[in-house]
């Protein structure tokens, strides 16, 4: 053997090297491929290294590296080795993982499983080459994977809990901690492994170990504790975080740790842990998955408590942050948004097995094993507390490109278990609301308060068809109340809209199913619903918020169209003279036509003679916009209303000039393709022939309008019919 396998076996002899990493990871690399006839010698020298004892995260990636490089080149040299009489790659690649496998017997735990684990990630890179998936020796490399660390949680536990090897542990002295260092480097191959080989792991312990890393890299939330103290303003008035302080250098550490690099890793392996515990052995499993929900919900409280208390909190841009402390600034927040992606990816992994699996009986009556319910209880608040970092990514319900898709699957899905029982979805309603009537509040910065709310008022938005009555009358509407018209937070604003408008609806919904006899609910005998009563509110409150800079054209056109077909079916759904919805109705349609009125006649402010009309450029954006939201309510009408308002709409229709040839979207264009879109594919069959009929009859006092694809003259009306 050359004099440089020598000099490599001298190096690993020792407890230091003077060698760089690089340079011993590809020595290492090299001479496990090469050597002949066996690299076993090679192989039980390293997992026997002094120099490795001492446990260091370079030094252990080093030797994972090296062993998954090595099967690299291994692959290479016996690819270049092909012959009709050499047997194939895999089966002599199978080998020679053999051979390495058996110099790891009696070495290091630790050892064992960083080198067992970087041949792991070498056979999963040469998948595509050696076809090991379900083969022999993958199956010998995963097997000695989960040997090795349950040798490293068996050593290390027990160490942990007696404490007196510390003292006199080398590996304790000048390395770092044995276990947690261990769960780090394994967090990169242990997903890897089948699922049906980790139940063979204590997953109840592993899960455990894996969460006290997570929250040990966090400071248990506290790292954010000494900010206030560390913060002042200069003489610029700008926000500065001095350095040297205690929270600086906190930041500067957490940014410099390996376990907050490999969080996305941890966090893999933690929810994984959980998964498989849950479903090879429910009884542990499912007080396994309650106890980390918890765990990460009492982390985030501490986080968003010291985030409460600091004057970050009230900083709505960056300008008003000192230009020394902005990438200060950025790291914390960069932190911050790793803790929120490890909470998704563990409670997704939870959420995922509450929703499919049921809960095992012997679980279920033990006082330590969580319901569904519970699970996703803890879920929801477990996010209300990082609502302050969501709204960095817009909102839970944002759609916008820089929206977090895993953020809205895990909410969505807690949101659906929860409202499979009314009782809890009450309960968290009733927190929810509560919470922002303690007095505590009052101190909380104004962008954490917004936050909150509109994180609050998109959970309770989606669990409005299973809430009472009361709870919408005493807990959810006076939360929305306040913010209705209150554009200044967007965000809230809209989630306020949107809570009444899904109010309306779910009372929509349970008149259809009394209607149908599918409902199980018994009518309130006390009164009318809450939903009734507040139909004269909200139709005034809409019509307020139609002018500019408040609901868009859009927003209103839906809210208006949403809330005359919820007042449509009050008192049933039947459409006949009197009835309540007809009456209600049409107490919407006439408030909208006297705003319509009331908004064009504040704009002819300029003197004009009687004999004059009105000029077409007199019609506003807000009046068009308002003809639009009328126009918009004619599928939702009560049959006996549709023709009123059919009429109402050609008489506004003729207050617009014609539109010249080649401008589609002037106002008396848009208003006419709207109208032909509602009247062509959203009105409803029992009204399509009466809507019909209209049409024609009106083309004339139309003429001039574009409509898609067509010109409406007498030629065209057949067309135009049959299209309709």
């Amino acid at each position: 053997m050359d004099r440089g396998y020598f000099y490599l076996l001298s190096h690993l002899h020792r407890p230091a090297t003077t060698l760089p990493l690089n340079t011993l990871q590809a020595s290492i690399a090299h001479y496990l491929a090469h050597l002949q006839p066996s690299p076993t010698s090679l192989a039980g020298t390293l997992v026997s290294s002094p120099l490795f004892r001492v446990l260091l995260y370079p030094r252990l990636d080093t030797l994972c590296t090296a062993l998954r490089h090595a099967l690299h080149i291994k692959a290479k040299l016996l690819k270049d080795e092909q012959g009709i009489f050499v047997r194939s790659v895999n089966a002599r690649a199978a080998d020679w993982v053999k051979h390495v496998l058996e110099g790891f017997r009696g070495g290091h735990p630790v050892m064992r499983l960083v080198c067992a684990g970087g041949l792991l990630l070498g056979l999963e890179d040469l998948e595509g080459e050696l076809h090991a998936k379900e083969g022999r020796m993958r199956a010998r490399v995963e097997e000695e994977v989960v040997l090795a660390l349950a040798e490293v949680i068996d050593t290390y536990t027990v160490q942990s809990s007696t404490g007196w090897e510390k003292d006199f542990s080398l590996e304790y002295k000048e390395g770092e901690d044995p276990l947690s260092l261990a769960l780090l480097v394994a967090s990169r191959f242990v997903p890897l492994v089948a699922a049906r080989r980790l139940q063979a792991l204590p997953l109840p312990i592993l899960s455990d170990l894996l969460l006290s890393t997570i929250e040990s890299t966090f400071d248990k939330g506290d790292f954010l504790v000494d900010l206030p103290m560390s913060s002042l303003k200069d003489r610029d008035g700008k926000l500065t975080i001095r350095p040297g302080s205690r929270s600086s250098l906190t930041v500067e550490r957490l940014k410099s740790s390996h376990y907050l690099s490999a969080m996305a890793l941890l966090s893999k392996t933690t929810a994984l842990a959980l998964s498989v515990l849950a479903e090879s052995r429910p009884s542990h499993g499912w007080p396994a998955m309650g106890e980390a929900a918890q765990r990460l919900e009492a982390l985030t409280r501490k986080v968003e408590a010291g985030w409460v208390r600091s004057p970050l909190a009230a900083v709505t841009y960056e300008g008003r942050i000192a230009p020394q402390s902005q990438e200060l600034t950025k790291t914390l927040w960069t932190i911050l948004k790793t803790l929120l992606f490890t909470t998704i990816m563990v409670s997704q992994s939870i959420l995922s097995v509450a929703a499919f699996n049921r809960q095992p009986l012997a679980a279920s009556d033990s006082p330590l094993s969580p319901s569904p319910f519970s699970l996703a209880l803890t879920v929801l608040h477990t996010l209300s507390h990082l609502s302050f970092v969501i709204s960095q990514f817009g909102s839970v319900t944002s759609t916008a490109q820089s929206s977090f898709p895993e953020l809205k699957r895990v909410f969505y899905m807690a949101l659906d278990i929860l409202s499979a029982s009314a009782e809890d979805s009450e309960r968290f309603v009733s927190e929810l609301c509560g919470s922002f009537r303690e007095e505590a509040f009052s101190a909380i910065p104004v962008p954490v308060l917004y936050a909150k709310k509109a994180y609050a008022l998109a959970s309770i938005e989606q669990l409005v068809p299973v809430l009472g009555d009361e709870s919408i009358r005493t807990n959810v509407f006076p939360l929305c109340l306040p913010h209705l018209s209150d554009p200044t937070h967007r965000e809230t604003y809209e989630s306020s809209h949107s809570v009444l408008l899904a109010i309306f609806a779910a009372h929509a919904q349970k008149a259809i199913q009394r209607a149908q006899g599918s409902s199980t609910m018994s009518d309130d005998a006390s009164g009318p619903a809450f939903a009734e009563q507040i139909v004269p509110f909200y139709t005034h409150c809409l019509i307020e918020n139609s002018g500019n800079g408040k609901l868009s054209t859009v927003q209103l056109r839906l809210a208006y169209a949403a809330l005359v077909r919820s007042a449509g079916t009050l008192g049933g759904i039947a459409s006949s003279a009197g009835s309540k919805g007809e009456t209600m109705a049409c107490f919407c349609i006439d408030t909208l036509l006297k705003a319509i009125d009331s908004v064009e006649n504040a704009a002819l402010t300029q003197p004009s003679s009687s004999s004059t009309p009105p000029s077409p450029a007199q019609i506003s954006e807000h009046a068009h916009r308002l003809h639009l939201a009328l126009i918009a309510t004619i599928p939702s009408l009560p049959l006996l209303l549709l023709p009123r308002v059919l009429d109402e709409v050609r008489v506004i229709a003729e207050r617009y000039p014609p539109p010249a040839a080649d401008a589609s979207d002037e106002p008396r264009a848009e208003l006419v393709d709207a109208l032909f879109k509602e009247l062509s594919e959203n009105i409803g069959d029992e009204a399509k022939p009466l809507a019909m009929r209209w049409w024609y009859d009106n083309r004339r006092a139309l003429a001039g309008l574009q409509a898609p694809k067509a010109r409406l003259g007498d030629a065209d009306g057949p067309q135009l019919i049959a299209r309709l």
